[in-house]
């Protein structure tokens, strides 16, 4: 029992004496240095990224408004087949409808697939503005003397003078002010991997 309780007070002794040189060792490092950047508006607010978004909607728009002109197309055409169906007869009826949904179909199809392909392009392109990034990133890191850098969406709270969203902006609009955004398509993409 008297080993016991001689091991119990030297593991306390020990362990009261690591923890007082925990403290003295994290008090001689330098504190960290956080540096805060709200990475969202650097897509939206950027020269490059009202670009990107601009173009992608541009596209889209032609995407959407070319489907919409296919169905109105589709419409009348089924309305002609609807006043001609005494005329054309049962079968030669259904076969017509049955072709014109089967185009509708695959019009709708390409269009998607054209979608597709633009996300996939915007997806690059936000990938080549992140490519971008990273060594601004790290340039101003290294002008603050930063330790960490942290998207402001994942901070609660923090001062404004840590906030360097403006100072890499003002860097990637100098560095890439345009960046053509291109459709790929996601087959394409498969086959490439």
């Amino acid at each position: 029992m008297k080993k016991i309780n001689r091991l119990l007070a030297s593991l306390v002794l020990g362990v009261a004496m690591l923890g007082a040189s925990v403290p003295q060792a994290l008090a001689a490092k330098e504190p960290a240095v956080i540096l805060i950047v709200n990475f969202q508006s650097l897509f939206t607010e950027s020269k490059v990224g009202q670009d990107v978004n601009a173009q992608v909607q541009a596209q889209a728009k032609t995407i959407e408004e070319n489907s919409s002109k296919q169905l109105e197309g589709f419409i009348a055409e089924a309305r002609k087949l609807a006043e001609q169906k005494d005329v054309l007869g049962v079968e030669t009826y259904k076969e017509r409808i049955a072709a014109l949904q089967k185009r509708q179909q695959e019009a709708q199809a390409d269009a998607n697939k054209k979608l597709q392909a633009l996300q996939v392009g915007q997806a690059r392109a936000q990938a080549e503005i992140e490519a971008v990034l990273k060594p601004i990133f790290a340039e101003v890191m290294n002008r603050h003397g930063g330790t960490v850098m942290l998207d402001q969406s994942s901070v609660l709270a923090g001062g404004v003078d840590l906030n360097v969203t403006a100072e890499i902006m003002q860097v990637l609009n100098e560095r890439l002010p345009k960046l053509k955004v291109t459709p790929v398509d996601p087959a394409e993409l498969q086959k490439q991997r």
